[in-house]
């Protein structure tokens, strides 16, 4: 067994195998993620080579995700998949381990994946679950007259269009924990078209385009996978949620589904209008591993002495010992003069008690400090410190960003 980079020589295998394991007769789509991704290097392709045969392979995505409103370096893994006939023999747990180390040579922060099958598969190797949260709305009466806006909607034209949905995207998500970081080169490359991350419509006013909507219609459920648009002007909501609503009319929609936050303006102005059942959901399939804690946690350093120095109060010094997170021990040391240091140990170092899971929900803002303090056993001091770095906020990693 031989686990590497794949060599150029294999990359046919490498196809092929993606094709037998997801989508049969797709190989112009698996050689697009390769040829078409213009941050793609050949050490991205992990395989397992057993006998001159690609047996196992994944591929390693280059991304930058915003933990709060800080960006880091992420490892996006997918495609993770085996030949049949070799699959149970543990080849596939091998190669995850393996490229975990490729990623720490690499100097990345974070690991992200998508799981198409059980977690406890990936769970057993480190990883840990992060549900987003999602909503499903019944919009059986949902009705709507056409808007009276000088607002209007059109298709989306990439040619008229992508540099100012771009422009929104860029505004909208700058501060937006969860979301990935999308350069102008991440719009026009082949693998984001055919993950469908260009919009459907565009709601324009003279030309200028203020807002946007992704959405497909599957049988009869309508599903908005993102939506962005300039939050100062409501009758650009107004615009896209009408426009929404006449699609549900027409094509006889029963329900709207999407996986981003019910509090999103966009979901709370689609209950206020379909007068219907929502149900709040969660998709567990998205999972963590920290590649470098010291790392990722330096990332966020300047975001949170800023926080600080915003606060209302002095801060005392002080040090808090992190959960220990993919066997990875770390501690905040804050010097009482607006400045903290990421350092592997300290003796007067305050422990918190907590879970993996709960440690990266804090860290995203999912759960704010407030909500986990009462089961820890901390000063009022240090209770203060963490409510000011660890603020709940809403998560949103939009869904044409999956790769």
């Amino acid at each position: 067994m031989d686990i590497r980079a794949a060599r150029e020589s294999e990359l046919v295998q490498v196809v092929e195998l993606n094709c037998v394991a997801f989508n049969p007769g797709q190989h112009e789509r698996y050689w697009q993620y390769l040829r078409g991704d213009n941050s793609y290097r050949l050490s991205q392709t992990r395989v397992v080579v057993v006998n001159d045969r690609v047996v196992s392979t994944l591929r390693v995505w280059e991304r930058r995700i915003r933990v709060g409103a800080s960006l880091v370096t992420m490892a996006g893994i997918g495609g993770v998949c085996t030949q049949p006939k070799y699959q149970g023999v543990g080849y596939a747990s091998a190669l995850m381990r393996q490229t975990i180390g490729y990623l720490k040579t690499r100097g990345y922060d974070l690991g992200v994946l998508f799981t198409i099958i059980p977690e406890e598969f990936y769970h057993r190797l480190g990883w840990i679950s992060f549900p987003l949260k999602g909503f499903e709305i019944k919009c059986n009466s949902a009705s709507r007259l056409e808007s009276q806006s000088s607002w209007q909607i059109r298709a989306f034209n990439a040619k008229k269009d992508l540099d100012g949905v771009a422009k929104i995207h860029d505004i909208v998500n700058a501060q937006q924990s969860g979301s990935i970081s999308r350069t102008r080169a991440y719009w026009d490359m082949e693998p984001s078209r055919i993950r469908g991350i260009l919009p459907t419509v565009v709601i324009h006013q003279n030309g200028n385009i203020g807002g946007y909507l992704n959405y497909q219609i599957d049988g009869k459920c309508a599903e908005v996978r993102e939506v962005g648009y300039y939050s100062d002007n409501p009758e650009v909501l107004d615009g896209l949620i009408s426009h929404l609503l006449q699609v549900c009319v027409a094509e006889g929609i029963d329900e709207i589904k999407g996986i981003f936050s019910p509090q999103h303006a966009f979901v709370q102005c689609l209950i206020a209008e379909c007068k219907g059942e929502i149900t709040q959901t969660s998709d567990s399939s998205m999972m963590f591993y920290a590649v470098s804690l010291s790392t990722l946690l330096r990332r966020l350093v300047v975001k949170w002495e800023s926080l600080i120095a915003a606060a209302n109060g002095a801060l005392p010094s002080l040090a808090v010992k992190l959960p220990t997170v993919n066997d990875q021990q770390v501690v905040l040391r804050y010097n009482g003069r607006d400045t903290i240091q990421v350092v592997e140990s300290d003796s007067d170092a305050v422990n918190l008690e907590m879970s993996e899971e709960e440690f990266w929900q804090l860290l995203f803002g999912e759960i704010g400090w407030g909500q986990v303090k009462s089961d820890s056993l901390v000063s009022a001091e240090v209770s203060a410190f963490l409510d000011v770095l660890f603020p709940k906020r809403d998560v949103i990693f939009w869904y044409p960003d999956r790769y």
